[in-house]
């Protein structure tokens, strides 16, 4: 990404740049997807990840509740996805990547919705 891209929403100014820069990603070109020529700042494994994380508020403000070991299940793919991709057993791809992370966002969305009920009955 060249210089600082500002995107304003109602009142909220968000620094793009300053936001992807908080995202721990190896930013490897290869590995990041390409739209109309502009490559994004995150690899494509990482924008799957961020993408599955929008299922986070529609999960906790609906009340749509999901047992926890299906998130720490959703989470499975991905890591097979990378841990045989790093032993070389095959080379996977950015669309594998890409939908691997989405379904891992998803399963950390569950996972964090879960534990975040858990602590509400605590306290309440």
């Amino acid at each position: 990404m060249t210089g600082d891209q500002i995107v304003t929403v109602g009142q909220i100014v968000i620094n793009l740049k300053v936001l992807t820069d908080i995202v721990p990603c190896h930013r490897m070109k290869s590995r990041s997807i390409t739209i109309k020529g502009h490559t994004l700042p995150l690899c494509a494994r990482c924008t799957g990840i961020l993408l599955g994380y929008l299922f986070f508020p529609f999960l906790f403000f609906f009340g749509l509740y999901f047992p926890l070991w299906l998130g720490i299940l959703l989470n499975f793919p991905m890591v097979l996805d990378g841990w045989t991709q790093k032993r070389q057993f095959r080379e996977s791809n950015n669309r594998l990547r890409f939908i691997t992370g989405i379904v891992s966002g998803l399963g950390q969305s569950i996972i964090i919705v879960s534990f975040s009920q858990l602590i509400i009955s605590f306290l309440l």
